[in-house]
């Protein structure tokens, strides 16, 4: 609660000022850039062009280092664990500063979204598995390939995609914009009530039309080429997947019609008084 001061100034009960804070996020979104900002500094202006190199082969996903090829049989930093881990931690890695600058708008917007209705430890499991599907299925198509894959966009392509299925609820106001507040918790829709709600799949529709034209042209990459096929991979994670991280109960099923009146007594001369 606060109340407007005789000053013109925002005051709270106990006479102090109101401050808005500098950043409106929830904590853990603001560790996760700080940890991807970080990154990108050390490798610009700390590392040698050899450690960064290290690093790429350390914690980018590269699709060489699986499967029966000639690179395959390269000893690669981190053997077995890192076959594992760099399936999720190529997401914390940037190809430049632009490229980390756009995903941590869109990570501020739509991550947010997801976090706020789910909470921290889902959150946790949900950026694990979409940045997971985002890496395979870029691995399905570049199967040999040494360029490394990285950056987090394959989860927030899962985040936009699990957002449609609660922030246009039909009949709530606010959208999106509710949604980045926290305030929306009704229940998530099928897959079934998805297609019927036309802004949920325009939303999708001109998100899965804009990677397609990013990723057939390049655009927006800072000089790299967009890996859709790992946007696509996490925006099937998060559309599918998304129901079983949700905190919010799903929707009661259907009454089995039979009849809900009073339970018969156990012997026919018992009869029971209300």
């Amino acid at each position: 609660m606060v109340r407007f001061g005789g000053n013109g100034s925002w005051q709270m009960p106990d006479g102090k000022p109101y401050r808005e804070p500098m950043f409106n996020l929830p904590k853990p979104i603001m560790v996760l850039g700080g940890i991807m900002i970080l990154l990108q500094a050390l490798r610009s202006f700390v590392l040698s062009e050899e450690q960064q190199v290290d690093v790429l082969l350390g914690f980018a996903f590269i699709p060489a280092r699986y499967g029966k090829t000639a690179l395959s049989a390269y000893d690669f930093p981190g053997g077995i664990f890192g076959d594992l881990w760099t399936f999720v931690t190529y997401a914390f890695l940037h190809g430049s500063w632009m490229h980390l600058v756009l995903n941590l708008v869109w990570m501020a917007a739509f991550a947010t979204v997801i976090l706020r209705r789910v909470g921290t430890a889902r959150f946790a499991g949900f950026f694990i598995v979409t940045a997971a599907a985002g890496a395979a299925v870029h691995y399905l198509v570049h199967s040999g390939s040494m360029t490394p894959l990285v950056g987090v966009s394959a989860v927030l392509s899962g985040a936009m995609a699990a957002a449609a299925r609660f922030a246009f609820e039909p009949g709530q106001m606010g959208g999106l914009g509710s949604a980045l507040q926290g305030t929306h918790r009704m229940p998530c829709l099928t897959l079934a009530q998805l297609k019927d709600n036309k802004q949920a799949m325009t939303f999708l529709g001109i998100w899965l039309a804009l990677n397609l034209i990013f990723g057939l042209t390049a655009i927006g990459g800072g000089g790299a080429s967009i890996a859709w096929e790992a946007h696509l991979g996490g925006f099937l994670a998060g559309l599918l997947l998304f129901p079983y991280f949700d905190s919010v109960p799903r929707r009661p099923s259907k009454p089995s019609g039979r009849s809900s009146g009073p339970k018969k007594p156990d012997h026919p001369h018992i009869r029971v008084i209300k």
